[in-house]
């Protein structure tokens, strides 16, 4: 009575527990041993994962932040381009203030420094040779660059070239220290 049609269609399987007393395993795969090529497989699995595991859970000693970078800075220029330290433009020079294109590197600038002043065409990606180690007479801006810009003494050829046009602006490359 408790069994169901299909129940009752299905053959019966050999091994399977029965009411008349059947042996009542259901396992029908046996397990066995493992390989020894798997057993090696295994342990060096679990080596790994427990010493990766170790390994980012330790601290580490070697871990200290990095020393912060500072840029080399002259703090007397030059005696070939005397300037005092309220920017006084050079005899012979034109003070010229220009805006970079990256005024992130207002922050690298001081005055005294000596730079190479570059024209950046945005339409043809190219770069031109403005002046070639101007001296900074004054860096303004420098705690918000999105205001800040340098004051170059330039000679009066390279002023005219320093005056950018639409869709034009200008980089720096600053130049070590010379040697005294």
């Amino acid at each position: 009575m408790g069994r169901t049609r299909l129940a009752a269609a299905l053959p019966k399987a050999p091994g399977s527990p029965s009411r008349d007393g059947g042996d009542g395993r259901l396992d029908p795969v046996r397990w066995r041993r493992p390989a020894r090529g798997k057993l090696l497989r295994l342990a060096v699995v679990a080596i790994l994962l427990g010493s990766a595991a170790l390994t980012s859970w330790s601290p580490s000693s070697e871990c200290e932040p990095p020393p912060a970078l500072t840029a080399p800075a002259a703090k007397t220029p030059p005696a070939s381009a005397p300037a005092s330290d309220d920017g006084q433009v050079p005899a012979g020079s034109v003070g010229v203030p220009v805006r970079l294109a990256d005024p992130a590197a207002l922050a690298l600038v001081e005055a005294g420094n000596r730079v190479d002043l570059l024209r950046l065409d945005e339409s043809s990606g190219s770069t031109t040779p403005v002046a070639d180690s101007a001296l900074v007479l004054q860096v303004t801006g420098s705690d918000d660059p999105a205001i800040g810009g340098l004051l170059l003494a330039l000679t009066p050829d390279e002023a005219a070239q320093a005056v950018a046009k639409p869709g034009q602006s200008f980089a720096v490359q600053i130049r070590p220290p010379e040697p005294s």
